[in-house]
């Protein structure tokens, strides 16, 4: 399974959740775990990166965002479904913590969310602040 941070994310959570969990995970459980801007520039539009990540042989990717993915427009839940893309969107109450605290707190649900992904595709799930909380469906 392979994550990637949508570009309303602070590029650093990519790099950083890779160095922290890589190696607390089953061997092969967790592939790429990267940054939009790391793949794509970051002015690429949504349906252009979604359909390129669904594209990839052999990859699974889910995407970690706190974005319109709420909404799912047309185009985007389609392609979100038709290449089997799972995405976790941070509930809006993340916005309003300060950086450290939704930093630790990220660390704090990534196994969680690393186990749902394997677990299921084309699921879209919101992340809720609390880690006493449980994913809902979206």
């Amino acid at each position: 399974m392979n994550f990637i941070f949508d570009a309303n994310l602070p590029p650093g959570w990519a790099g950083a959740i890779a160095r922290l969990g890589n190696n607390r995970f089953d061997p092969g459980q967790i592939g790429e775990v990267v940054h939009l801007t790391d793949k794509f520039p970051a002015n690429t539009p949504d349906i252009d990166w979604l359909t390129a990540l669904g594209q990839e042989r052999g990859a699974r990717w889910t995407i970690i965002s706190r974005d319109n993915f709420r909404k799912q427009k047309g185009a985007e839940r389609q392609v979100q479904r038709q290449y089997g893309l799972s995405v976790f969107v941070l509930q809006k109450s993340w916005a309003s913590k300060p950086y450290w605290e939704m930093t630790a707190q990220l660390v704090q649900w990534w196994p969680r969310i690393v186990d749902q992904a394997c677990a299921t595709e084309r699921a879209a799930m919101e992340v809720p602040w609390s880690t006493s909380g449980r994913f809902q469906q979206i």
